[in-house]
């Protein structure tokens, strides 16, 4: 089997988890993430971050075509970062754990549009200082990029700001240390040296 190719097999059952196949066909190829070592430690978080939050045997449509959308972003040269923390986005929002990032989780105080505000992934999103605010702060602009990128199914053409990238990445990766049985970092701590310790 290569990788960064959507294939189509056909098996049959075998004794217990084994089974026979049969045939197998290829469906699309994403051969050019293979150009670029940033693109290839991305598509490995992916999977690992897909293999961490969807429960064996259990068919998740949405998650497998955000899958695909994700390499065929990767494939066409998306900045392998933001590709990333799109998916991770995505992932959270479609299997139900997207954190609440327009009011407080607490009190439910509705936060203005142009402030920032303190996120505690323990809680599971935004705390409003009244209630003792929250571990990070997500300024105003990473907010909004996020709700976007939750809500469309289009891949980052461009890099995003850094401050956005670094405070999405930051709160991912409490989102994963607190919720996650094993983190993404733990799950590709072989992956290439240019994303250790950045990986959420």
């Amino acid at each position: 089997m290569q990788p960064y190719v959507l294939m189509n097999a056909q098996f049959r059952p075998g004794r217990g988890e084994l089974a026979h196949l049969e045939q197998v066909s290829v469906d699309r190829s994403f051969h050019a993430i293979l150009r670029s070592l940033e693109a290839i430690g991305a598509a490995g978080a992916a999977l690992a971050v897909i293999r961490e939050r969807v429960p064996d045997y259990e068919p998740e449509p949405a998650i497998f075509d955000t899958a695909v959308s994700f390499l065929a972003s990767l494939n066409d040269g998306a900045p392998p970062e933001e590709a990333l923390l799109s998916l991770q986005i995505r992932a959270l929002a479609i299997l139900g754990f997207a954190p609440m990032l327009d009011r407080c989780v607490l009190c439910g105080k509705t936060l203005a549009a142009s402030r920032s505000a303190s996120f505690d992934a323990a809680r599971g999103g935004i705390v409003c200082r009244a209630c003792g605010g929250g571990r990070l702060v997500l300024s105003a602009a990473s907010l909004r990029r996020w709700v976007v990128v939750q809500s469309t199914s289009a891949f980052a053409e461009e890099a995003w700001a850094d401050r956005e990238r670094e405070e999405i990445r930051d709160a991912l990766a409490q989102l994963d240390a607190s919720h996650a049985t094993v983190t993404v970092r733990e799950r590709t701590a072989g992956a290439s040296g240019s994303w250790e310790g950045r990986l959420s």
